[in-house]
């Protein structure tokens, strides 16, 4: 409240789920018009449609390269090069400061799909001073440099060639230029390919729209692909990450209705490992493995190069702009930590900044300002809700203990009228081993309402909390698990 009316536009610099993913959920709150290039636009306006919100959303087409204008702030987009076509840094002017936004970017000198990016627009920007540059520091850790997409095309042709079987590739949807080496794989082994998944397939039709992945095979279906000998199948994914409804974790279990694996098959993951999705993946490996199918992954050959810059692509993009401040985001906080002490290391002059920090640029980049309200939200159903809300602590809650009902009829005196019913759902317990425990629990629930009735007490939520205590205890020490405990607490006059 009071911010919406602040907001000027949104500028998405391209077209990852990360970075346009929650447009259709926030814009609502923001109301304001969105910038983006074409490859970007093919992607929003599909999400829209989707989402019903098309003809609201103010959607303004840019070129690459644009030079425009939203309230205060004079803004340029130059290309820089990603996984996805169209990447842009973006130059922004505003109250006498030059600050320069990288986006996602690394320096890639042969990115297969999109332009280059505009190393001369660079130079020329730093000839005139950056007072402020906010850099992505996902890779701030890594030395050298990120590798270009060319020498993982190379690697790929190679692997499917020398595999009997058929083979199976997974990486994200949104990486154009792996797409694009799947295909040129297909062409130079002489496999047909089929693309399986909605959002890989949905991507590569917006990319074709936009005249990307033009030099793609012809796309066969799934139908078609399984008459074909094993050896002339290729299979391009989704799921690269164990995505349990994901076409992956489909042919690992045997549940895709067209095509199956089988032994001297195999799949190669050509992406990386997302923290806090090793378990998941693990599984889908262990799945794999006992269908005898072979996998490979970016620690075995190199099938992903990441879009992001090594410590060196940071050091060259800084000796071209010298920034005079550098803010460090996108990225955890040993990510932060990693981009600080480069930047330190190399004389430059870092401004730390959190999640929901603000700053002053009114005439000089200053120290924080103010903490604004700020926080990660979740989607339930199609509302937008904060991760810290009671309701998702109670959803975990309940997943790993499941929950215990207690019902209690009472009197306007508090004495109990009927027997006390206790039911449990998600107890992961036998129900009949446990019988006995349960009948016991409640008579100790009737034996806290009398207990409450002999004191004289009038109030619910009293008698409630006297009921959660006591069930705490006791399942607890019998069961060794806390579930969400529902106290159902009827009184009749």
């Amino acid at each position: 409240n009071g911010i919406q009316e602040k907001i000027v536009g949104i500028v998405i610099t391209h077209a990852h789920e990360d970075h346009l993913g929650a447009i259709g959920y926030l814009w609502p709150k923001l109301r304001c018009p969105v910038f983006l290039t074409g490859f970007a636009f093919g992607i929003v306006e599909k999400k829209l449609g989707e989402m019903g919100l098309l003809s609201q959303v103010d959607l303004v087409l840019l070129n690459q390269k644009s030079i425009f204008q939203i309230g205060s702030f004079d803004l340029e987009y130059v290309s820089a090069t990603h996984s996805v076509p169209e990447s842009n840094f973006l130059l922004i002017k505003v109250n006498g400061l030059t600050i320069f936004h990288t986006g996602d970017w690394k320096l890639d000198p042969n990115p297969l799909e999109g332009s280059n990016y505009d190393d001369k627009r660079l130079f020329e920007i730093g000839e005139h001073g950056v007072d402020l540059l906010i850099g992505d520091s996902t890779n701030a850790p890594i030395s050298g440099w990120s590798g270009s997409e060319a020498q993982c095309r190379l690697v790929l042709s190679e692997l499917i060639k020398k595999q009997p079987g058929r083979v199976v590739v997974t990486c994200f949807s949104s990486n154009s230029a792996r797409l694009a080496s799947v295909g040129e794989a297909a062409k130079e082994t002489g496999r047909s390919l089929a693309i399986v998944g909605r959002s890989l397939n949905q991507f590569v039709m917006v990319a074709k729209s936009n005249g990307y992945l033009c030099d793609m095979p012809i796309i066969r279906s799934a139908e078609e692909l399984s008459y074909l000998p094993k050896e002339k199948q290729l299979i391009l994914c989704t799921g690269s990450q164990g995505e349990s409804r994901a076409a992956m974790a489909k042919l690992a279990t045997g549940q895709h209705f067209d095509l199956f694996l089988e032994p001297g098959d195999t799949v190669i993951f050509s992406s990386k490992v997302i923290p806090g999705n090793e378990r998941r993946l693990n599984r889908l490996y262990d799945q794999l493995a006992k269908l005898k199918v072979s996998v490979i992954t970016e620690t075995d050959a190199e099938v992903h190069v990441t879009g992001h810059p090594c410590k060196d692509e940071l050091i060259w993009l800084y000796n071209v702009l010298k920034p005079k401040v550098i803010i460090p985001v996108h990225g955890e906080e040993r990510h932060l930590n990693a981009h600080e002490e480069l930047v330190v290391s190399l004389g430059g002059r870092v401004q730390q900044v959190r999640n929901g920090e603000l700053i002053c640029l009114k005439t000089k980049p200053s120290g924080i300002l103010t903490r604004v309200y700020s926080g990660r939200m979740g989607l339930a159903g199609k509302t937008l809700i904060p991760l810290s809300n009671e309701a998702f602590k109670e959803r975990k809650l309940i997943s790993d203990s499941g929950v215990v009902s207690v019902t209690v009829v009472i009197d306007k005196i508090g004495k109990l009228m009927k027997p006390v019913k206790v039911e449990t759902i998600g107890i992961p317990f036998d129900e009949f081993e446990y019988l006995d425990f349960w009948q016991m629990l409640a008579k100790q629930s009737e034996q806290v309402i009398s207990d409450a009735a002999g004191l004289d007490c009038e109030d619910d939520n009293v008698i409630r909390s006297l009921l959660k205590r006591m069930l705490r205890k006791k399942i607890k020490a019998n069961l060794g698990i806390n579930p969400r405990k529902l106290i159902n607490l009827i009184r009749l006059d």
